[in-house]
C-alpha cells in the first residue's frame, strides 16, 4: 500500500509542533508536507508582551517537507485576518489523502477546509482550545453558535489534554473521533533530562543559588495575567532558604523586582531565555510553579515535567487533568487562581523531600508518553481512519 499523503496547514512555524512534523516525516507509512501561511517565528520579531525582540534558537523548518505559501512574507501577525488564497492550489499540487488543519480561526483555515470538503479529502483538526477558557463578550456568543457547525465538518480531532477533549465534547464533537496526541518537544529537553544532576550544580553556581536552597521556578511572560506577583507573595510566606527563579520578560518586570525586594524574597529575574538554554534552568529548580489566570495548555508545564519537576499550578492551567501531563495527586498540586495562601501551602508541600521525590518520579514517568511514539501512532490512527470512505 502506498504511503498515506498527509498535508498540514498551519499559520507559521511553531516550536512546539516542529518535533511532531519531523517525527511524522520519518514514518514510512506517511508522506508529509507542511504548508505555512506566514513566516512568523522565523525572523527576529518584537514581542509586545515581553517588550523584547525574540528569535528562536532552533531551526523550526528542518527535517520535513514544507513550503511557505506565496502570501507568507506579507503576513505579520496571526488571527482571523490571515488569508492565503493560494492554499487550495498548494493542496491540489500535493494531492493529500488527509489534511491536518491547525484550528479554524483564520480565513486560510476556512479556505483549506472548504477545499477539502469540495474534493472529498478528510480533515483532522488540531488546536489547544480548552473548556475552561472562553473568549470575552460577544465573541463567546458567536463561538457558541458557529463552532459546533464548523466542528461537524472535521472527520477527527488530534487532542492534547483532558480539557481540550472536554472542550470539543461540549461543542458536540464525538469523543470516538478524538485521538489523544501527546505534545512533543525539542530533543534538547530529553538530552538535558539525562544530564540534569550536572546541569543543576552548574546553573545554581552560575546564578548564585546555594546548593541546598529550595528553588521555585516560573517561566512566563511578565504580564499581569500570569500573576507572578502571587508567586512572589507565596514565596515570601515560606521559611528562609527559599528562592524564586524567573525565566521571562515583560512590562511588569520592574514592579515585580521591587515587590520581591520589599518582601525579602530571593529572586533571580533572568529575562527572556531561549529554548536552547531553558532546560538548564528547569534542572536548577526543585519545583515548577505557574499561577496564570488564563492558560489554554501551558507548554512550560510539559517542559518542567520532562526535567522531572513537581508541579504547582493554578486551576486555570489547561495541562491539568487525570490523563494529562499535570495529574493532581500524582505529580501536580492544583490551587485556586489568585489564592496566595493556597500557593504557599502547595509550595510548602513540595518542600518535603520525600513528597518532592515521589512527585518528581511521577513527572518523569508521565512525560514518557511525550517521547514521540504515541504521538505518531495517534496521527496515523486518525489519518488512516480518515482515509476510509
Amino acid at each position: 500500500m502506498s504511503p498515506l499523503r498527509l498535508a498540514v496547514v498551519v499559520s507559521h512555524p511553531i516550536q512546539y509542533y516542529a518535533p511532531l512534523w519531523r517525527a511524522l516525516a520519518h514514518e514510512p507509512a506517511l508522506a508529509l508536507h507542511v504548508l505555512f501561511a506566514s513566516r512568523i517565528g522565523l525572523d527576529k520579531t518584537f514581542d509586545p508582551d515581553m517588550k523584547t525582540h525574540v528569535a528562536w534558537a532552533t531551526d523550526l523548518t528542518a527535517g520535513y517537507s514544507h513550503e511557505f505559501l506565496p502570501e507568507a512574507a506579507s503576513i505579520q501577525r496571526t488571527g482571523f485576518h490571515v488569508d492565503n488564497p493560494s492554499v487550495g492550489d498548494a493542496l491540489a499540487r500535493f494531492r493529500p489523502d488527509a489534511v491536518i488543519l491547525h484550528g479554524y480561526g483564520s480565513r486560510t483555515m476556512l479556505r483549506a477546509l472548504l477545499w477539502c470538503k469540495f474534493h472529498g479529502v478528510r480533515t483532522l483538526l488540531t488546536a489547544d482550545s480548552s473548556a475552561h477558557v472562553s473568549p470575552p463578550g460577544g465573541r463567546r456568543h458567536v463561538k457558541t453558535l458557529v463552532a459546533p457547525w464548523l466542528l461537524r465538518r472535521y472527520d477527527a480531532a488530534l487532542t492534547m489534554s483532558d480539557r481540550s477533549e472536554a472542550h470539543f465534547a461540549s461543542l458536540g464533537f464525538p469523543r470516538a473521533r478524538m485521538f489523544r496526541t501527546p505534545v512533543m518537544i525539542d530533543d534538547a529537553f530529553w538530552a538535558a533530562r539525562e544530564a540534569r544532576a550536572a546541569l543543576r550544580v552548574a546553573k545554581r553556581a552560575e546564578l548564585g543559588l546555594r546548593p541546598d536552597a529550595f528553588v521555585v521556578m516560573a517561566a512566563s511572560k511578565l504580564t499581569k495575567g500570569k500573576r507572578v506577583a502571587d508567586l512572589i507573595a507565596a514565596c515570601g510566606r515560606l521559611a528562609p532558604g527559599a528562592a524564586l527563579l524567573i525565566a521571562g520578560e515583560g512590562a511588569e518586570r520592574s514592579r515585580l523586582e521591587a515587590l520581591a525586594q520589599a518582601q525579602g524574597v530571593t529572586a533571580r529575574f533572568c529575562g527572556f531565555v531561549n529554548i536552547d538554554a531553558l532546560p538548564a534552568f528547569y534542572a536548577a529548580a526543585d519545583v515548577f510553579a505557574h499561577a496564570g489566570e488564563v492558560e489554554q495548555y501551558g507548554m512550560v508545564v510539559l517542559e518542567a515535567a520532562i526535567l522531572g519537576l513537581p508541579l504547582a499550578l493554578s486551576d486555570q492551567t489547561g495541562a491539568v487533568g487525570p490523563s494529562s501531563i499535570a495529574r493532581p495527586g500524582e505529580n501536580a498540586i492544583v490551587f485556586p487562581v489568585g489564592d496566595v495562601g493556597a500557593i504557599a501551602q502547595a509550595l510548602a508541600q513540595t518542600r518535603d523531600p520525600a513528597r518532592r521525590a515521589r512527585m518528581a518520579a511521577a513527572s518523569l514517568a508521565i512525560s514518557q508518553d511525550h517521547r514521540g511514539a504515541d504521538s505518531v501512532a495517534a496521527v496515523l490512527a486518525a489519518a488512516s481512519n480518515a482515509r476510509e470512505p
